[in-house]
């Protein structure tokens, strides 16, 4: 009898003192394809139930599916204020994808680390606003920018990122459909930018969007409104304040150095998706610039894989920061 309770109290401790590895592993060795970003979010859900949940939220013109995962602390509260990341309009900046799955890996599996962040917020991610442009990119014309919908007899793709309805037309913003800024006939033509849109008025309809971050690629730049109008944001200095703590943070673990500015000192350009969040309530917007180039090497929208592990962790570092900083402010 004894030998059986000393077995079963060993076997406690063990399995308490290991803890089992549940999930899918985040990986940084290679680009996600698409059906790899689709089974990742699912495997998380279906581990972290309890607190992680995936919504389809439309589909794409070839009839892919946007998925957001929503991730909470597990509490049960509800009308929680919300901060939602978007990333991949753009099918060329591959980093962006995986930069946003790296933000839910470190949310979701390193939940003790960052839990803070989910104390009053909840985290909606969706890392691909533009499936049929990302599959396109991956598999024949790594350069394509644009969705797949043809544009014309002879062209075909929508920049989605002129395409919302802020400003839509104007700046820098192409009205030549086979152009690559190409902005549509007419604000939110695209089931991608409707998707968006839709999402975007979820929460801030319900009085919960407290921060945007739509991640693009290259220029090492945190953008904020406005971008179709060179005038600051109302609330220019809480925008600098929260995009300075994640500048700053990175600086002094990467000494990497982003600039913080308003979209439109970049270039002028209309039918942005980060005007169009702060325009329906989001208190803070922005457009996320990641790197283009390490230590003097440039490699614009597609960084070797060997240096994947190093960028989306330089990354977090800022978000982790300016995530902080909103909860201290806000």
């Amino acid at each position: 009898m004894y030998s059986i309770l000393f077995l079963v109290s060993s076997v406690l401790i063990v399995s308490l003192a290991v803890p089992l590895k549940s999930g899918p592993a985040y990986q940084t060795d290679d680009y996600y394809t698409l059906e790899g970003i689709e089974q990742y979010l699912k495997g998380l859900a279906k581990s972290y139930s309890h607190r992680v949940s995936v919504k389809e939220i439309g589909r794409s013109y070839e009839n892919r599916s946007l998925n957001t995962i929503t991730i909470t602390n597990g509490d049960g509260r509800s009308g929680k204020k919300a901060i939602f990341i978007d990333a991949g309009i753009h099918a060329r900046e591959w980093l962006a994808h995986t930069t946003a799955l790296n933000i839910i890996n470190q949310l979701v599996v390193n939940f003790e680390e960052n839990k803070k962040l989910l104390q009053d917020h909840d985290w909606i991610i969706l890392p691909l606003v533009n499936p049929d442009g990302y599959h396109y990119s991956r598999s024949i014309d790594k350069s394509w920018r644009k969705n797949r919908r043809p544009s014309s007899e002879n062209c075909v793709g929508i920049d989605l990122n002129r395409n919302f309805g802020s400003g839509w037309s104007l700046g820098y913003a192409d009205s030549d459909p086979c152009g690559i800024t190409y902005m549509g006939p007419g604000s939110f033509t695209e089931p991608e930018s409707r998707a968006v849109q839709r999402v975007l008025h979820e929460i801030a309809d319900s009085g919960r969007g407290i921060m945007y971050i739509s991640f693009h690629s290259y220029a090492y730049e945190i953008l904020y409104p406005w971008g179709y109008k060179e005038v600051n944001a109302t609330n220019y200095k809480e925008h600098e304040a929260v995009a300075t703590a994640g500048q700053r943070a990175i600086k002094k673990k990467f000494s990497s150095e982003y600039k913080v500015k308003p979209s439109f000192d970049m270039s002028v350009i209309g039918g942005a998706s980060s005007d169009y969040a702060y325009s329906i309530g989001f208190r803070l917007s922005y457009t996320w610039e990641l790197p283009g180039e390490r230590n003097g090497s440039k490699f614009n929208f597609h960084p070797p894989k060997e240096l994947i592990k190093e960028l989306v962790n330089e990354t977090w570092i800022g978000v982790r920061a300016m995530g902080a900083k909103v909860a201290q402010l806000l």
